[in-house]
């Protein structure tokens, strides 16, 4: 019955969807994938990309969640670390917390909403920060 499903497509709620969308596209490397207005001056609604994950920013009063917590896992959370401070993304560097398994690093987009990116640690991995 879920053959198919692609998973979750969070809807984010943004005071303005041309910073947000700059935000994701130049710094964090999605695409922009469409915006849709009613008219000209309507609140804008958009997707943007990076296979798999696909967000939803919108401009409407009550739509999307005002506070959301997004964590992602990646394969090496150090390289796309150093792909998004590349971009100029300032966060602080990934750190390791053995007690939960994890290496991360985590950032606030122009709106407030939290993103971490983050791999799961090995039984010998040494890189503690």
């Amino acid at each position: 019955m879920t053959q198919g499903w692609t998973g979750w497509t969070p809807v984010l709620q943004v005071k303005n969807a041309t910073t947000s969308l700059r935000f994701y596209c130049d710094l964090l490397g999605f695409h922009e994938d469409w915006i849709h207005r009613f008219e000209d001056d309507f609140p804008a609604y958009a997707s943007v990309s990076r296979e798999p994950l696909i967000l939803h920013l919108s401009e409407h009063e009550g739509g999307g969640t005002q506070h959301a917590d997004l964590f992602v896992h990646v394969p090496e959370v150090d390289a796309v670390y150093a792909e998004f401070t590349a971009n100029g993304l300032v966060a602080a560097p990934p750190v390791s917390e053995p007690e939960i398994g994890l290496r991360h690093f985590e950032f606030d987009d122009p709106d407030g909403h939290h993103i971490s990116f983050g791999t799961g640690l090995k039984q010998d991995d040494e890189r503690q920060t």
